[in-house]
């Protein structure tokens, strides 16, 4: 049998939600024709679907070793590096893809928007990931903190409670003699002591909900097809913007106008609004909660 007769058997496989049989199929298509990057990425995605991340990684590679303008094997490779928590390399895969994805020369891509959503995903999972580590690194470091302050009470009690020069021998007939003057000295320690643990723990709490931040995003950060926040916001001649590949999709599936106004609109009349993709991009810099939103 020749490697496409294999390939075939592999989606067939693949559609009836067989996967470790696909692989198999696919498997033989590759020993007799290692040198086609579309073997590699089928059976990448059975590995994807079978949660076979490493397997996922070594194919999609292959694959762009082979034809470095896969979409498929940039896409998949960074889902995978996603699930494997490798944030960075993640986006990198992903805005290749997607970058591929609406170039002029790949025109059998249709899933743009599956692409960015991935995109999206793994940016927010990176900033869930560094606020994790953040949190902790601070929760340490207020214990840190506190304990430092805790120490300096504890040290500044003793020395009133063991200052025997000025009041006597022991500590008995120090508050015999003074025990009113003692108790207050004490008592302002406790106090200054216990306002500056107040601050601290309110500047911590502070910076926690900066980092929150708010839980709306501005109505212009969103598209008006998907209502997701943008990744890549194109303008058309109405003055109105969209997410590209939305838009895209939209032009293919309903028709060449603009889904707002409803004048004549087509790709070659869109322009990017470089502008708003600064803001996003920023906003989503300081709000990484938003950017799966």
């Amino acid at each position: 049998m020749s490697a496409e007769s294999y390939k075939a058997k592999g989606n067939i496989y693949f559609n009836e939600k067989d996967y470790e049989s696909a692989v198999k199929e696919y498997s033989e298509a590759i020993s007799r024709n290692s040198r086609n990057a579309v073997y590699y990425t089928n059976r990448a995605l059975c590995y994807l679907k079978l949660g076979k991340y490493d397997n996922v990684i070594s194919d999609c590679n292959l694959a762009i070793g082979i034809d470095t303008k896969s979409v498929k094997g940039h896409y998949m490779l960074g889902q995978a590096l996603t699930e494997k928590a490798n944030f960075d390399s993640a986006v990198s895969h992903l805005q290749i893809a997607y970058e591929l994805s609406i170039t002029d020369k790949v025109t059998k891509v249709n899933f743009s928007g599956e692409i960015i959503q991935a995109l999206l995903s793994a940016r927010k999972k990176k900033w869930e990931s560094e606020n994790q580590r953040r949190h902790k690194d601070e929760t340490e470091f207020l214990k840190y903190i506190k304990g430092l302050i805790n120490a300096e009470r504890e040290k500044q009690l003793q020395k009133v409670i063991q200052n025997k020069n000025s009041f006597g021998s022991t500590f008995s007939k120090l508050v015999n003699l003074h025990p009113t003057e003692i108790q207050d000295k004490l008592d302002q320690i406790n106090k200054i002591h216990d306002e500056k643990l107040s601050q601290i723990e309110q500047v911590f709490a502070q910076s926690e909900e900066n980092h929150h931040g708010p839980k709306e995003i501005p109505d212009y950060f969103l598209d008006k097809i998907s209502f997701n926040i943008m990744h890549d916001p194109v303008i058309t001649p109405s003055g109105i913007t969209y997410e590209r590949a939305h838009l895209k999709e939209h032009f293919k599936k309903i028709g060449q106008f603009d889904p707002l106004s409803r004048l004549e609109c087509r790709e070659s009349d869109l322009y990017p609004n470089l502008a708003l993709k600064e803001a996003i991009e920023d906003y989503l810099s300081k709000n990484g909660w938003a950017a799966d939103y």
